[in-house]
């Protein structure tokens, strides 16, 4: 396996488990480590199809040397919490009740610090945060909602075809845990050669095995926001609360229009849309060093100028 090409520079916490209906989570709190007692506020991270905890160690790296702590867990068909046959093993309930879980457990250490609480989600786990915004149980609770190459269509170069988009449905239904191998398409998710190396290499990533029934809902969970029936993100969405998404310009895995889509219907008077030339679809987890400190500079920026809202009288 290819080394992975980020240093930590600061202390990487000991993965742990947490059993919660039916399945052993491991997740991970990285802690503000800069030589200060100041904590600005918590990211809870829902990363994207096929990931698990160690892709986001620069950004938790990064977050944690900037003032923020962050939370992220295995979701259920991925990582340490679904390995072997149970990869990609999962369902749209499940999905929403395993992230209120942690979204309780989050809103309640953070409000015992007083801090605030936002959420990030890339890739499927974008679709899920904005979904969340909408239909989330503590959705007005969240301080603010970060999306990250958020899949709300795919781009063209990924769509499958329409046979097989016909026949989704009943695949779902009717065989809802068999698995397939999606295939990574790894020029896809970066122009950075090194961590493509890593990703092709790395047995918890390739292959890239999903459920009938988690791609459908995945899908159907974008077309939520993309089509937008009956007004679902103007009705539905996390009343007065920021939004902020951020998206490769050159992304072939979700299609960039699917950002500006929701941007544009979404009801938040504090919306913005960042879209990044030359950069690919994980913006914050794969890219060059020169594509990340861009982006991450312009998360930064944000949340810091929403902590400090937060924190007004």
């Amino acid at each position: 396996m290819v080394e992975y090409p980020y240093k930590v520079q600061t202390k990487t916490p000991e993965l742990q488990y947490e059993t919660f209906d039916g399945a052993k989570f491991g997740y991970m709190l990285w802690p503000v480590q800069n030589g200060t007692n100041e904590v600005k506020g918590r990211i809870l991270l829902v990363h994207g199809f096929g990931e698990y905890t160690k892709i986001q160690f620069r950004l938790m790296d990064h977050l944690s040397l900037n003032g923020y702590e962050s939370f992220t867990f295995d979701q259920r068909g991925a990582g340490v919490t679904s390995p072997g046959k149970l990869r990609g093993v999962t369902n749209e309930y499940q999905v929403f009740n395993d992230l209120e879980h942690f979204v309780e457990r989050n809103l309640s250490e953070c409000k015992a610090k007083g801090i605030p609480l936002f959420m990030w989600g890339h890739s499927m786990g974008g679709g899920i945060c904005l979904n969340y915004a909408c239909q989330g149980k503590h959705r007005n609770e969240i301080s603010g909602y970060i999306g990250s190459g958020p899949l709300i269509i795919l781009h063209p170069h990924t769509m499958y075809s329409k046979p097989t988009q016909i026949a989704a449905p009943l695949l779902a239904k009717f065989l809802p845990k068999v698995r397939i191998d999606t295939g990574l398409d790894l020029n896809g998710m970066t122009s950075d050669k090194a961590y493509r190396d890593f990703l092709g290499s790395d047995p918890m990533s390739v292959p890239m095995y999903g459920s009938f029934r988690q791609i459908h809902d995945f899908m159907q969970r974008g077309a939520k926001l993309y089509k937008n029936q009956n007004n679902y993100v103007q009705k539905n969405f996390a009343k007065n609360k920021p939004v902020i998404v951020m998206h490769g310009e050159d992304d072939t895995i979700n299609d960039p229009k699917g950002s500006k889509k929701f941007i544009q219907d979404c009801p938040s008077d504090d919306k913005e849309l960042k879209l990044y030339p030359g950069a690919r679809h994980s913006i914050f987890s794969l890219e060059t060093d020169e594509n990340f400190n861009t982006v991450f500079n312009d998360l930064k920026q944000w949340l810091d100028q929403h902590t400090a809202s937060e924190a007004k009288p």
